[in-house]
């Protein structure tokens, strides 16, 4: 599962690849080719031609009652997200090695009231997310990506209850890269996935990439003017110190 240069579009009849983050600011990134987009639903019937376009030859083999399942839950799904701001969604199904793996990336815009610079809004940021009482936890780092200062958690969530005796545990990293003062928002960039242990080689690598391709073209940029920087190294295997499995720099 690799990056690459795809663009996640601005509106579902917009192919110019640039999601805008309100009215007044556009974001770009790069998304995964592995990564398949989540089509809004606009309806319930409309959930549903896109449950069996998503199935394909599959869906045939299903029983009614559970397309009315899948179909509820692509619908709630859909409007979590539109409820939720999100710019971009998508999920992917593979395999690493000989293991089935999947994962799910969303993108998310979250406003604010204020113009507060970058670096000022990611002190905040590791305040606000640091547990209370504590060191900041290892599970919490900040990195700068050329679109500026990010906070990166990791965590463990309960996930998907199979029966009432079983359940799948995900692995969520959520990535909070404050925009410049002028748009007024934070980005927020989650991946989740029940592959656990395909997260140091595969997954950690797959969202620094995604983070590092963030991009504000129409927003003034209120940093210094920096050097121009040679190209980032590929990012290195972990090490047991980075609980990210990488760097950002």
């Amino acid at each position: 599962m690799t990056g690459s240069t795809a663009h996640p579009p601005q509106s579902p009849a917009d192919p110019t690849g640039t999601a805008p983050v309100d009215r007044s600011a556009t974001v770009e990134f790069d998304v995964p080719p592995d990564f398949v987009p989540f089509e809004p639903a606009h309806g319930v019937d409309d959930a549903y031609e896109l449950v069996l376009a998503r199935l394909g030859p599959a869906a045939e083999g299903l029983p009614p009652a559970r397309r009315q399942a899948l179909t509820e839950l692509y619908a709630a799904g859909s409007a979590a997200l539109d409820e939720a701001g999100a710019i971009w969604s998508g999920t992917c199904l593979g395999t690493v090695g000989d293991r089935l793996s999947t994962a799910t990336l969303t993108v998310t815009a979250l406003p604010t009231e204020d113009d507060t610079p970058q670096a000022t809004a990611t002190a905040g940021l590791v305040e606000i997310l640091t547990p209370p009482d504590t060191r900041p936890s290892p599970t919490l780092r900040r990195f700068d990506a050329p679109a500026g200062p990010v906070v990166i958690t990791l965590e463990q969530q309960p996930g998907w209850q199979l029966t009432p005796e079983e359940s799948v545990p995900l692995l969520s990293a959520k990535a909070y890269l404050p925009m410049p003062p002028a748009l007024r928002g934070v980005l927020l960039l989650e991946l989740s996935t029940p592959d656990v242990d395909s997260w140091p080689e595969v997954y950690a690598p797959l969202l620094v990439r995604v983070v590092r391709s963030v991009r504000f073209p129409t927003a003034p940029d209120d940093r210094p003017a920096q050097p121009a920087a040679p190209a980032p190294a590929p990012a290195p295997v972990a090490d047991g110190g980075d609980p990210f499995g990488t760097r950002l720099v």
